[in-house]
């Protein structure tokens, strides 16, 4: 059910009959029927909450919210529980991180909540206990998640996991297992999130994604409300993102529930940035003295991805030197083969030249600018990827055998060897752990000078940009979860995309190419002084950096010259 034009409704233009039947169903209009009051007494209203609406009426059996504290979660989640006990007749469990947060809940919110509204202590006048509520002939329980004897004491049709990354999640995992003898189990997560990848977040990306959209009312773009585009730091106000009107608290209030995702999961993702109640100048005073974690957790509802499980292109750069090339050495060419091609060429020395082709036409085959390559370098060798355009490369690996190579990354080992290069049947084949030899590259290029980027920076700036879309999450397996994510063994560290990410993975495999066929001239870090997880939660022939370097550069070596 969408929300309603007014969030006044007028029950006078509707039967008893018709009101009970529509509260019967949705759970928002039973609120406003009702009169159900907040715990401090105040009603409980859908004007500044407007995106509360579609949450409240959302009975989906698998549910992800990431949000900030503070916007009505919890007593939407109990109210829920309550008309789903009542109306559904549904065994109920909800759970909180600790028995202290458990009871605290519960003399706190649940119990003000019934004294306020006489239709709830007439559905749980007959138990009034802090660790169970009969409603009707169903039953809601309240269990912290620190004892496994608590996940597994009682089934239940719908499971409430409440601040669920503060959760003990080996129990989260036996509760779930508890419920797969239901015929329809229902399993709802909310919480404000901690670090990419653990808690709510493993849930929410299995999720449709819904982001809060609004509409300009100058330009009449449609938006998600987002930090820092969304506010303009100087006249302290929301702005559109494309034409940079203001942003009133009115149009923010207008917003639609869109997914942006396909998932299995219904899933929401609240921000102070949509609350009508949070001036611009409140969230730009929020960052201030508080570090980057608070405001993404607390103030953005997102999962954070702190400095070290990311790298910067400003980080990269620091690898440029201005020195000539000589390509004396063996020349390592690595490609993404995606369209377009993007590549890089390296050898000992270091990178020096990259590369994206023109798209494929009738007159232009992108592969014969490899060849080239190839022509003009005889000893030089492609590793490319098995993932892209596999006929291209296949061509060009069967006219120079010996010379292609196609990369397949593979799921990481706990081996030492990172790399495999293929024999007998799988000759032409190299496999790779793709996190751990990532992980292993990024910490190179920290390390500055490990791997140099012949030229000038200003050369650099396309190529390095890859490296601002590549972030590092923590999955943790659902089936293996364990208490402490730094050391669990059920835990892995991901290296993802949020953007083009193309140039990260062709430097990655020139670095595979010159572990067999050469050496770079620094000393890498070995595999085991970075192999922990810390935790803290154009189309030219090739990309700009040509047209700036012309055929006269002096450090960055063009190999079409």
């Amino acid at each position: 059910m969408s929300e309603p034009e007014s969030l006044l409704i007028d029950f006078s233009n509707y039967t008893d009959e018709e009101i009970k039947a529509a509260w019967n169903s949705y759970p928002a209009l039973w609120v406003l029927w009702n009169g159900i009051k907040q715990e401090s007494g105040e009603p409980i209203e859908f004007n500044d909450h407007n995106f509360m609406w579609d949450i409240y009426n959302d009975l989906s059996p698998f549910c992800a919210v990431l949000k900030p504290p503070q916007v009505g979660m919890t007593t939407a989640q109990i109210l829920k529980a309550l008309w789903i006990a009542k109306k559904e007749k549904k065994e109920i469990l909800y759970t909180l991180p600790t028995e202290d947060a458990m009871y605290e809940m519960v003399s706190g919110t649940f119990n003000r909540l019934i004294a306020q509204n006489p239709i709830l202590q007439s559905w749980v006048e007959d138990s009034d206990t802090m660790s169970h509520k009969s409603v009707g002939d169903s039953m809601i329980r309240f269990r912290g998640t620190q004892s496994p004897t608590q996940a597994i004491s009682y089934p239940s049709d719908l499971s409430i996991h409440d601040e669920i990354d503060a959760s003990d999640a080996d129990n989260i995992a036996l509760m779930e297992t508890r419920q797969q003898a239901q015929a329809n189990p229902m399993r709802w997560y909310f919480s404000h999130p901690s670090i990419a990848g653990y808690g709510v977040d493993i849930y929410w990306q299995r999720s449709d994604k819904r982001e809060w959209t609004i509409v300009c009312p100058i330009c009449e773009k449609r938006q998600i409300l987002t930090w820092p585009d969304s506010l303009d730091t100087e006249r302290q106000c929301y702005q559109c993102k494309y034409c940079k009107a203001e942003i009133s608290d009115g149009v923010r209030r207008k917003g639609k529930w869109l997914p942006t995702a396909v998932g299995t999961f219904r899933g929401y993702h609240i921000s102070q940035l949509m609350c009508p109640w949070k001036t611009a100048t409140a969230i730009l005073e929020s960052r201030e003295g508080k570090p980057e974690a608070y405001f993404y957790n607390y103030v953005l509802g997102l999962p954070y991805v702190g400095s070290e499980n990311k790298i910067t292109s400003d980080v990269v750069l620091k690898n440029v030197v201005p020195e000539i090339n000589e390509q004396a050495d063996r020349i390592i060419i690595g490609v993404d083969t995606g369209l377009p091609i993007h590549y890089t060429c390296m050898n000992k020395q270091g990178a020096f030249y990259y590369a994206t082709c023109r798209p494929p036409s009738a007159e232009y085959d992108p592969y014969s600018d490899l060849e080239k390559l190839l022509l003009r370098w005889p000893t030089s060798i492609i590793i490319a990827d098995q993932g892209g355009d596999l006929i291209g490369i296949r061509k060009l690996q069967a006219k120079y055998p010996g010379r292609v190579y196609l990369v397949y990354y593979r799921k990481d080992r706990k081996s030492k060897e990172m790399i495999e290069w293929g024999e007998n049947n799988e000759l032409g084949t190299v496999r790779v752990d793709r996190n751990n030899y990532m992980q292993w590259m990024v910490e190179q290029l920290r390390d500055v000078g490990r791997i140099r980027l012949n030229g000038k920076v200003e050369e650099w700036k396309d190529w390095a940009a890859h490296f601002d879309n590549i972030y590092r999450e923590i999955k943790v397996a659902l089936d293996k979860p364990g208490k402490d994510v730094a050391t669990n063994y059920g835990a892995e560290l991901i290296w993802k995309r949020n953007g083009p990410d193309h140039y990260v993975h062709t430097l990655l495999y020139c670095l595979v190419g010159l572990d067999k066929y050469g050496s770079t001239g620094a000393s890498f870090i070995k595999r085991d002084d970075i192999m922990r997880f810390p935790m803290a939660s154009k189309q030219d022939n090739v990309i700009p950096a040509r047209r700036v370097l012309g055929k006269k550069i002096q450090h960055y070596a063009n190999p079409f010259d």
